[in-house]
């Protein structure tokens, strides 16, 4: 029984690890990652990581790329605006419903204060983390069993997103003070107010992530 507990403890932690290398950029897009390579590096049995990695590929955090062999995904264009375009119809569908039934927001206003209270010394993954667990609770606070149960699974790959948006924000106050205008917003009743706050949220982001559409050649 011990040794089970054991396991299960050690599998997790790994899964922490790499999941917060992978947030944090330490693992780029791309990195192969290999049983015997993690079992070195982090001094774990090579069945702990394939469970690990297991449970990474079922979150979207890593993918196998020819079948067999497993890296931190790549994400292209089309992956960020497929991304996208399903977490806006998502949220928007949130955000209607918060506000013509006037929802109660406190369980984001908490998961805001979390990340508004970050120190600047705060890591990238550590800011990923409070930010996924503000827009869970705001899609939580529309009351939608549904919306609750489909979103969150979304918001582990959209985090592959947000591990490449660390260069967008030099200031790391400037992603609580946005997200503390998306909170007012739906907190004032307006509902165009909250949709027009969550599109141009929504929109800042994506173009943060879309590689830049070249000049055209001179003729």
């Amino acid at each position: 029984m011990a040794m089970g507990l054991q396991t299960t403890n050690t599998r997790d932690a790994l899964v922490t690890e790499v999941r917060r290398r992978i947030l944090s950029g330490e693992l780029e897009p791309g990195t192969p990652l290999t049983e015997q390579g993690l079992a070195t590096t982090f001094g774990v049995a090579r069945p702990t990581v394939r469970s690990a990695l297991q449970e990474l590929v079922a979150r979207h955090l890593v993918q196998r790329s020819d079948g067999r062999s497993l890296r931190v995904p790549v994400l292209t264009d089309d992956d960020v605006r497929d991304l996208f375009n399903v977490r806006q119809a998502l949220e928007i569908t949130a955000a209607r419903q918060i506000v013509a039934q006037r929802r109660p927001l406190d369980a984001a206003e908490a998961a805001l204060r979390v990340l508004e209270a970050l120190p600047e010394t705060a890591g990238w993954s550590e800011r990923v983390e409070a930010h996924t667990a503000f827009h869970i609770a705001l899609v939580e606070a529309a009351g939608s069993t549904r919306l609750s149960r489909i979103y969150p699974p979304l918001q582990e790959e959209m985090q592959l997103c947000l591990a490449r948006l660390r260069g967008a924000y030099p200031d790391p106050r400037k992603l609580a003070i946005e997200h503390r205008e998306l909170l007012d917003a739906y907190a004032s009743g307006n509902w165009a107010s909250a949709e027009g706050e969550m599109r141009d949220h929504l929109r800042r982001a994506r173009e943060g992530l879309l590689s830049p559409v070249p000049e055209p050649l001179p003729h």
